[in-house]
């Protein structure tokens, strides 16, 4: 996986997979079923494999201007965020208390947020650049 294509194509299931997670989440919330954690594993074994391929993706491809590498690492942080606050809830209790549950959601929505928010910033142009660009 070494071309702008291969990002385009890792970008795009990204970007599926995160929907998809945020709508898992959105019915999931009151649920406590092994439906909810098997869909929460699921999720996280998604995004696992997207941050596995993130490694393998050239960067340079990307990073042809100045600070998208660091972008990128950003985006990799918040993805293994993501993947985090979904391990945790998809190894919760069953039994866990409502509000706990809720809390748990609420971590994971916010990390789904920020991880499409990373990939936004990825996509975009520089602030600085753009600013540059604008005087």
């Amino acid at each position: 996986m070494q071309s702008s294509l291969s990002w385009i194509e890792w970008l795009d299931r990204l970007d599926r997979v995160l929907k998809g997670a945020r709508e898992d989440v959105r019915a999931l919330a009151g649920d406590a079923s092994p439906e909810a954690q098997a869909a929460m594993e699921r999720c996280k074994r998604q995004l696992s494999a997207l941050t596995n391929d993130l490694h393998l993706l050239d960067r340079s491809v990307i990073s042809s201007r100045s600070g998208n590498a660091d972008r990128a690492s950003n985006l990799q942080r918040a993805l293994d965020t993501t993947v985090l606050h979904l391990s945790t809830a998809a190894a919760a209790p069953a039994a866990a208390p409502h509000a706990t549950r809720e809390r748990l959601l609420t971590a994971i929505d916010c990390a789904l947020r920020d991880s499409y928010y990373e990939a936004a910033m990825l996509l975009g142009p520089r602030r600085a650049s753009a600013e540059r660009r604008a005087v």
